[in-house]
């Protein structure tokens, strides 16, 4: 009975998401014209890194120069426990010490999926270890965390996970949905602050998210990048993702924001091996325009862009095109 009840739900996920999927190719007029209230940022010195910056010079100049006050922030795993039982902290404080300092406001990512690939950030010593073994050490990790920050007045929602229910990443021993909801009750025994949790924004019908958290974030991407097709626009209009958004307000009383919008190259390589030119070629000013004007359209109240770190290395390159167009995103 159980495995029928389940492939009953399948093709109903399925054929919902096809109803909303061709829904998308209309051009329907904006349910609301709320435009995002508010403009932020993913953050991530891994990312930084491997650009070849000094992150905390990059976090700074996003905080002061190009002025933005909401960050999504990431407690990666590796990162936070380097050795097992031992804890490194000193990176997170500091990010969250700025923006404290600010006023800034941060949406805390907690977990083992988070934002960046490879998705799954495991340090070292836990691979290769067994599925009961990854859970234990997990919640000791997130306790660790909970523990140091859960009053901290920078943080204003927790994110669990990042797109736990999309296939994309490396993450053996993927986690299941119950789990999800032990890592919930969880950060909820901690703190009364709101829970967000993220899905792919167009890929997904969002519901399953949806049923856990208070606000869900979607990703918000014009096209992707495919090494056998190219380039694969999204003909997808603003109503796509308003209805859906309308369904699971309805259904859960979820709100949605944006959490991840496209303002990174995406290309045949990874932007870390990109030159200026070739970065500018995949992510042109134009697009970055058009795309910020989309999630306008789109209506919800609060956007994180995608490639902070990127803009900032263009603008060490002595190309400040991207930096300024984005300065008038963050200080109109």
């Amino acid at each position: 009975m159980a495995k029928v009840i389940r492939r009953l739900r399948i093709v109903l996920f399925a054929i919902l998401f096809l109803f909303l999927f061709l829904l998308g190719f209309l051009n329907l007029p904006a349910m609301s014209a709320d435009e995002p209230r508010s403009y932020g940022v993913t953050f991530s010195p891994w990312q930084a890194r491997t650009l070849g910056l000094d992150w905390k010079e990059t976090y700074q100049a996003l905080l002061d120069d190009l002025g933005v006050r909401n960050f999504r922030i990431s407690a990666y795993w590796n990162d936070g426990e380097p050795q097992d039982g031992t804890y490194a902290f000193d990176d997170f404080d500091y990010q969250l010490e700025e923006a404290q300092k600010r006023s800034a406001r941060v949406l805390f990512a907690v977990g083992r999926k988070l934002p960046r690939w490879p998705e799954c950030h495991d340090p070292a010593w836990i691979r290769g270890a067994s599925r009961d073994r990854y859970e234990k050490e997990l919640f000791e990790y997130l306790k660790a965390i909970l523990d140091r920050y859960k009053d901290n007045d920078a943080i204003w929602a927790w994110q669990v996970e990042n797109e736990l229910f999309f296939p994309f990443g490396i993450c053996p021993n993927k986690q299941t949905a119950k789990v999800l909801q032990k890592e919930i009750e969880l950060v909820r025994s901690y703190s009364s602050k709101p829970i967000v949790i993220t899905d792919a924004g167009e890929w997904s019908v969002w519901i399953p998210a949806a049923s856990y958290g208070d606000i869900l974030g979607a990703s918000l991407y014009r096209e992707s990048w495919n090494s056998y097709l190219g380039y694969i626009p999204f003909p997808i209009q603003p109503g796509y993702y308003q209805a859906r958004a309308w369904i699971i307000k309805k259904l859960f009383g979820s709100s949605a924001i944006i959490t991840e919008l496209q303002v990174e190259p995406w290309g045949p390589k990874p932007v870390q091996e990109m030159t200026a030119e070739e970065g500018l070629r995949y992510m042109p000013v134009e697009k970055i325009k058009n795309n910020i004007a989309f999630a306008k359209r789109v209506g919800f109240s609060d956007a994180y862009l995608w490639g902070a770190e990127w803009w900032y290395w263009m603008k060490k390159q002595g190309d400040d095109r991207v930096w300024e167009i984005l300065r008038e995103v963050y200080l109109p």
